[in-house]
């Protein structure tokens, strides 16, 4: 699969995303497909880092199974300038007319930038485009980072949803996108 280069905000607010050599701290946004090879590589760093996190509660068999590429309308990686995977965040959609974003990750070795919240945004866009009123997301107890990172972004915590409310670890979120009225429905804090 190719990707597909769109221009979204630099975590410096530079709308031009393209990389430059002498910047390590661009990258280039590109709309991949969920099977794409950089997000798999990404998804795999995830687990890696998050597993170990879990590995105390034990099997987990009511965890719903993982996205498939039918159920995921975007993912958003960052890319290096020399063409390294560093950063992702995808669009899914569940059964009745519902959205939630997956597998929000950014690399160690580029955490600290930005890059979370600009990958958060990309799909929130994408959400909005195709006319999305509500978000959700699911992270666990044992993420607190990502809960700190969701809660900055504006998201506001929610009760587990389908099909994560069968797990006691689970901390969802959900979000109003702005551009469909959503912001007017009242706040959540």
């Amino acid at each position: 699969m190719t990707h597909t280069t769109h221009a979204i905000a630099s975590p410096a607010g530079n709308p031009d995303s393209d990389p430059a050599p002498a910047s390590p701290d661009r990258v280039r946004w590109a709309a991949v497909g969920w099977d794409d090879p950089a997000a798999a590589e990404l998804r795999t760093l995830m687990d890696a880092e998050i597993k170990p996190r879990y590995a105390a509660f034990g099997p987990r068999p009511h965890l719903p199974p993982p996205p498939t590429a039918d159920e995921v309308a975007v993912t958003w990686i960052a890319f290096t300038g020399s063409g390294e995977p560093v950063a992702t965040a995808s669009l899914r959609a569940l059964p009745g007319d519902r959205w939630e974003i997956k597998r929000v990750f950014v690399r160690a070795d580029h955490r600290g930038r930005g890059l979370a919240a600009v990958a958060l945004a990309a799909v929130e866009a994408s959400a909005a485009e195709r006319g999305v009123a509500e978000l959700m997301l699911q992270t666990g107890v044992r993420q607190p980072e990502a809960a700190a990172l969701y809660a900055r972004e504006g998201w506001y915590r929610i009760p587990p949803y389908p099909p994560y409310s069968r797990d006691p670890y689970s901390v969802c979120f959900a979000k109003w996108l702005p551009a469909t009225g959503g912001a007017e429905r009242g706040s959540h804090a």
